[in-house]
């Protein structure tokens, strides 16, 4: 499988078919829009979506927000195939909690991508998939703006613990 990512015992991604993930959740979202400019990236540490955001050449800003420094660290220090996006200077990588970042932010997004953990219940990403906070994103897209978030496999035995926040949302 090439690099494997894994955090706290959990697979996160490998070299051989991360592009899989990271393409089906970027590449409609940005040829859907007709001029996108600006995208906001709540999590995304290991680079993978900001890379393929920025293969956009409309894409003037790419704002990218990760609580986890040594997870965004150790990416840029061991997967080379992302390099290139942690040095473009149309990324702006910060350090802190996505929703709090999106709700200080003055300017609108034409696109914004949630690329989190799962949202299990008491875990760090569940408050990002709530009705609430849906509804603030919302007034953080430009008119004409697109949302999307990762939606993982769940398994058979833990589709319930995955899906239930979605679902009630």
């Amino acid at each position: 499988f090439g690099r494997t990512l894994m955090i706290d015992g959990l697979i996160q991604s490998t070299q051989c078919d991360e592009f899989v993930y990271h393409e089906a959740l970027v590449h409609p979202a940005l040829l859907a829009h007709p001029n996108p400019r600006s995208v906001y990236i709540g999590g995304g540490g290991e680079g993978s979506t900001a890379r393929e955001v920025l293969r956009h050449k409309s894409v003037e800003r790419c704002v990218m927000v990760d609580i986890d420094a040594d997870v965004v660290t150790f990416c840029k220090d061991h997967l080379p195939e992302n390099a290139a996006a942690f040095a473009d200077p149309r990324l702006e990588l910060i350090i802190d909690d996505a929703k709090a970042v999106l709700e200080k932010e003055q300017n609108g997004f034409d696109v914004i991508i949630m690329d989190l953990d799962d949202p299990l219940e008491g875990g760090p990403c569940y408050q990002l998939y709530t009705t609430e906070f849906y509804e603030m994103l919302r007034s953080k897209l430009n008119p004409g703006g697109i949302f999307v978030t990762q939606a993982g496999a769940a398994g058979i035995k833990q589709h319930r613990l995955r899906w239930a926040p979605i679902h009630s949302t």
